[in-house]
């Protein structure tokens, strides 16, 4: 089915902040939305600034959307500064999400920080599926924008902080092999997509990777955004706005 990408008018219905600096933004649309995959994410139209910014759909329903936002600049400092029911536009959807392939069941989800946001969808979207989440945060408290949403759709979810206080006291990457899954799907920081690349490189594993980039323009124009990759053995720059943002991992050159 063709991807239909349009504008549309949101409404800040509720603005949670968590932890400081990560906020749990939810949406309610003019029209109703359009079908939005995992991995992809939308262009938001910011107070103040010539260029959108670039945030992955973390859930939505046929009239709403929600995003999971970290401030980390002047862009989302300015978005997030926003009260409940300001208006605004946004693009979406954007970019190519996680594939899903009917024949791999047995699932990891493998995440860190806002990097778990694009992986929701995946264990939501396909309950047929049987996923296990590896989360990782710096504190419990960090984890409190997600509530228990991965534990409502995932067969088993495993909580990883670096102080201990929620779960695994450690990286989640370190618990790879605990388990053996056909697919493994992974957004976070380049270390944690590195390890990924090697555990399915060295198991024969399939695995996906959401790359988190600075973008521009969001649709291919700026080449702002893009991630070496070596495609039937000949090495490539992909625009992870356009290409991406979810390359496979034996593609990547990290």
């Amino acid at each position: 089915m063709e991807k239909i990408t349009d504008k549309y008018n949101l409404t800040i219905a509720s603005i949670e902040e968590y932890n400081g600096n990560i906020y749990r933004v939810r949406c309610e649309s003019e029209k109703k939305l359009p079908n939005l995959s995992a991995g992809n994410f939308a262009q938001l139209k910011v107070p103040g600034k010539d260029l959108r910014r670039p945030i992955c759909i973390y859930d939505n329903d046929e009239n709403s959307v929600t995003f999971i936002i970290a401030r980390v600049g002047s862009g989302t400092d300015a978005f997030l500064s926003q009260k409940a029911g300001h208006k605004f536009d946004a693009v979406l959807p954007l970019g190519n999400g996680f594939p899903i392939l009917p024949d791999k069941t047995n699932i990891v989800l493998l995440g860190g920080g806002t990097g778990c946001a694009p992986l929701l969808k995946i264990a939501k979207d396909n309950p047929s599926l049987n996923c296990t989440a590896l989360l990782g945060f710096p504190t419990a408290k960090a984890k409190e924008a997600y509530r228990d949403d991965f534990d409502k759709v995932c067969k088993k979810v495993c909580y990883c902080t670096d102080d201990g206080t929620l779960g695994y006291r450690g990286f989640p990457t370190e618990l790879l092999t605990e388990v053996a899954p056909e697919v493994l799907y992974v957004c976070g920081a380049p270390g944690m997509v590195k390890t990924a690349q090697k555990f399915c490189a060295d198991r024969g594993v399939l695995g996906f990777a959401s790359m988190e980039q600075r973008m521009g323009c969001g649709v291919g124009a700026c080449l702002v955004c893009v991630v070496k990759t070596i495609r039937n053995g000949k090495e490539s720059m992909l625009r992870a706005c356009a290409d991406g943002p979810v390359f496979p991992l034996e593609e990547l050159v990290l």
